[in-house]
C-alpha cells in the first residue's frame, strides 16, 4: 500500500500555521512569525526561555513541571520545527512501513504524546484506527485543529482512566520517556494497553541532555542504551534501527523462549545498546547526533 507523506499539506502553509497558532495562543501573527523563526534558527529556544519564567532548572524534574506542560505554549513552536526535521520524517516512514510489511494493515494504534498530532495524522491516511493522547492543552487543540481540517476520524484522548486495558495493535511512544519522572512505570502503564503480543515502538534519545533539550530528564540518563526496563514488563526486543530510531519491541506472555532473539539483527540492535550506554555519563559522543539533526531541519518552502 502506499504511505502518505511523511508531513500533512497543511505544513507547506507557514501564514496558515501562523494563523493558527494566533487563534491559540492571542498572540500577534507577527510575534507567532518571529518565535517560529528564532525557533528553526535555535532549537529549544521557546522552551528554555518559559522555563526560565517558569523559575524552572533545566533537565530537573519537579512537581511544577506538570503545570508547565498545561500551561505553557512554548511546545507548540519546538514541535512545528522538530515534525518538519528530516530526522523525524524518516522515523515516521520507517514506522509506516513496518507496520504495513510485519504487523498488519487497518491496525488499533494509540500514540502517546503526539503533541500537534502529525504522526496520528500519518497513520490514519495509511488505513489505521488512530487514537491519540495528549495532556498538553495546546498541543492538543492544535492536533484538534489538525484533524479537523485533514477530515481524519481520530479518537482524542487526555485522560488515562479513558484508555481501555488490552485493546490496541500497537503503541507508538516517540521522544517521551526521556520528559517522564519514571519511564519504567510509564512504559508498564502503555504495556496494559496492549493486546497480547502487540507491538510497542518507542524512540527515547535519554542520552541527549543538552541546552537545546532543556525538559530532558538527567535522572533518566540511567536508562541510555537499556533494554531491561522494558523486558521486565513483558516487552521482548523484535525490530528496529541501529540508531534505536526507533526499536520495535513485543508484548510477549508468560517466559516463552523467543529465537528471534538470537537473530544477527537483534544482536546488532543490542549491540547498539553499548553505545548508547556511553549516554549515562556524557552527552560528548552523541554531540555529531545534535548537529545531524540541525542540519536536517526543514521549513515550509521545502517541506
Amino acid at each position: 500500500m502506499k504511505l502518505p507523506p511523511s508531513v500533512p499539506p497543511y505544513f507547506q502553509d507557514e501564514e496558515k500555521v501562523v494563523k493558527w497558532l494566533s487563534q491559540l495562543t492571542n498572540e500577534s501573527p507577527n510575534l507567532v512569525h518571529s518565535r517560529l523563526r528564532k525557533e528553526r534558527d535555535n532549537p529549544g529556544i521557546n522552551v528554555s526561555v518559559a522555563m526560565r519564567q517558569f523559575g524552572l532548572e533545566p533537565h530537573r524534574w519537579t512537581d511544577k513541571m506538570n503545570d508547565f506542560y498545561s500551561q505553557t505554549d512554548a511546545f507548540l513552536y519546538e514541535l512545528i520545527v522538530w515534525n518538519l526535521n528530516k530526522c523525524k520524517r524518516r522515523m515516521r516512514r520507517r514506522i509506516g512501513k513496518y507496520l504495513g510489511k510485519n504487523i498488519g494493515q487497518h491496525l488499533n494504534i494509540i500514540t502517546v504524546g503526539d503533541g500537534l498530532g502529525v504522526d496520528s495524522i500519518y497513520l490514519a491516511r495509511a488505513g489505521h484506527h488512530v487514537t491519540y493522547f495528549e495532556t498538553s492543552a495546546y498541543s492538543q487543540a492544535f492536533a484538534k485543529k489538525l484533524f479537523t481540517d485533514c477530515a481524519q476520524d481520530i479518537n482524542v484522548l487526555d485522560d488515562l482512566n479513558q484508555i481501555p486495558k488490552n485493546s490496541y495493535d500497537v503503541v507508538i511512544c516517540l521522544d517521551v520517556l526521556e520528559h517522564v519522572p519514571d519511564p519504567s512505570e510509564f512504559v508498564k502503564a502503555f504495556t496494559g494497553y496492549l493486546k497480547s503480543n502487540g507491538h510497542f515502538i518507542v524512540h527515547a534519545p535519554f542520552y541527549q541532555i543538552h541546552p537545546s533539550t532543556p525538559t530532558h530528564l538527567k535522572s533518566n540518563r540511567k536508562y541510555s542504551g537499556s533494554l531491561r526496563f522494558y523486558e521486565k514488563h513483558g516487552l521482548k526486543l523484535v525490530d528496529g534501527e541501529r540508531s534505536w530510531d526507533p526499536l520495535t519491541l513485543k508484548k510477549i506472555s508468560g517466559r516463552k523462549t523467543d529465537l528471534t532473539s538470537f537473530k544477527p539483527k537483534l544482536l546488532a540492535l543490542r549491540l547498539s545498546g553499548l553505545y548508547f550506554a556511553l549516554g549515562r555519563f556524557t552527552i560528548l559522543p552523541f554531540l555529531w547526533f545534535n548537529s545531524y539533526q540541525r542540519r536536517g531541519r526543514r521549513w515550509f518552502e521545502d517541506s
